[in-house]
């Protein structure tokens, strides 16, 4: 699933590519991607600019002209795709939504068949935020803040770093990276944490969501014909997905086990 780096990624991409462009067609083959009817999606989307790309936690929320808004969150397999008029498309999954613009461009919402482009007013967009915990990039996530979130929490450190009502916008693969980096088990409950360990997990948090943006992070199918960026945090990755594979710090074995319902990867070695 998508994490902040992605989505980082694609707010980026959009924002240089359809950012005050107006939306002259509208199309939906999968009427499930959506919440409203068909006719209705295309009423207030038709016509309209986009004014703002923004991202919550993993929500990417483009503010429209004509007061709505649309949400976007991919889920495990959604992504999207800007096609250039007149250059090779090769889109990453079966498109179902796309928004045509006035210059010939095309943006597809391919694969969503968990995730979805919604349709909301203001105050939908409102409760979307409120309902989620610090993004790690904003400057209110500061060693005050986290150390308040972690303070009275009972549970293991990788669900919670998860949950996005305590944070918002990290998932398994970087979770389990942010644990490595900071030498920490991803079973290990918060109490156990040592001052030195949650001031270390703080400033690793930010520090390796900025180097995964600055790399593209890991959706390996590219946003358009001319990016070269995405996916490019893969060969970086020191535990995610590594079952078995030499840790690259010490060379034993990378393990995995399920914790909290969710695949972790760690170093029995380089964390404790």
């Amino acid at each position: 699933m998508p994490e902040i780096p992605e989505m980082e990624t694609y707010k980026n991409y959009l924002q240089l590519s359809v950012l005050d462009k107006r939306i002259v067609g509208t199309e939906i083959t999968r009427a499930r991607s959506t919440n409203v009817p068909t006719d209705e999606f295309v009423r207030w989307v038709q016509d309209t600019s986009i004014e703002q790309v923004l991202r919550y936690g993993k929500y990417l929320i483009l503010a429209l002209s004509s007061g709505k808004a649309l949400c976007a969150h991919m889920m495990l397999d959604g992504r999207m795709y800007y096609e250039v008029a007149g250059e090779p498309v090769e889109l990453p999954g079966r498109s179902h939504i796309r928004l045509k613009f006035a210059d010939h461009s095309i943006l597809h919402f391919c694969d969503l068949r968990l995730g979805y482009l919604k349709l909301l007013a203001p105050s939908q967009v409102d409760a979307i935020k409120e309902g989620l915990g610090l993004d790690p990039l904003d400057a209110e996530f500061s060693l005050a803040a986290f150390l308040n979130i972690l303070s009275g929490k009972r549970g293991m450190i990788k669900p919670l770093l998860m949950d996005q009502k305590n944070i918002s916008g990290i998932g398994n693969a970087y979770s389990n990276e942010i644990l490595f980096a900071a030498g920490i088990l991803p079973e290990r409950k918060t109490p156990t944490l040592t001052d030195g360990e949650r001031d270390r997990l703080y400033g690793v948090i930010p520090d390796l969501l900025q180097q995964a943006i600055a790399k593209g992070g890991y959706i390996e199918e590219p946003f358009a014909s001319w990016d070269k960026l995405s996916g490019g945090m893969i060969p970086y990755f020191k535990v995610y997905d590594r079952t078995g594979q030499p840790c690259l710090q010490c060379g034993e074995p990378i393990k995995q086990k399920t914790v909290g319902g969710r695949n972790a990867y760690y170093c029995l070695t380089c964390q404790h």
